[in-house]
């Protein structure tokens, strides 16, 4: 039992990296600043996100690292630059720590609410602070846009999530449902 739950794991990381990379390289909208890609608008998170409240901290971290690293051998955009893999495994890794050790994975809409807006603090917060400092554009460009997605990811990523958490049940192994939760 435990190799099958571990080949379950392993195909489950490889699905959340394919579609990570195919959101977010194929599927996904650049806007371009300053010469370099400053907004990119699109759900590429979400499957991070997901794997990180589905399977865990470690698990997310993974997929975000793996997703970004495979992703700019498939589909470069610029130079390599490993401080974005490093934010990429924190949309992995911050959700699952959250999830799994502070709401004690009990799935609620708030719940995935909440997690979802924390990794998207990343985007708002870490990255446009790399954009600023390798490439030094300005806050007052960077910002804006970001702000836009920023609330276009955090009312769309926990709908799709909390639907597909609700709707999957091979995501949502040993989660606390509402209907179980009576304390």
């Amino acid at each position: 039992c435990g190799g099958k739950m571990k080949s379950r794991r392993i195909v489950m990381n490889a699905l959340f990296v394919g579609l990570a990379i195919v959101l977010s390289r194929f599927l996904s909208v650049r806007i371009p600043i300053g010469g370099a890609e400053g907004v990119r608008f699109g759900v590429g998170t979400l499957p991070v996100i997901l794997a990180g409240i589905s399977l865990g901290p470690l698990d997310g971290a993974v997929v975000g690292a793996v997703s970004d690293l495979l992703g700019y051998f498939i589909y470069p955009m610029g130079a390599f630059m490993p401080q974005f893999t490093l934010t990429s495994l924190l949309y992995g890794l911050i959700p699952g720590l959250l999830f799994r050790y502070i709401l004690r994975k009990k799935l609620t809409f708030a719940n995935i609410l909440v997690t979802s807006m924390i990794a998207e603090l990343i985007g708002i917060s870490i990255t446009p602070l790399l954009i600023n400092q390798l490439f030094q554009i300005p806050w007052a460009v960077l910002m804006p846009p970001r702000i836009i997605t920023f609330v276009l990811r955090v009312i769309i990523n926990p709908m799709i999530i909390y639907e597909l958490l609700k709707r999957v049940p091979q995501l949502r192994t040993g989660m606390i449902l509402p209907t179980e939760n009576k304390s």
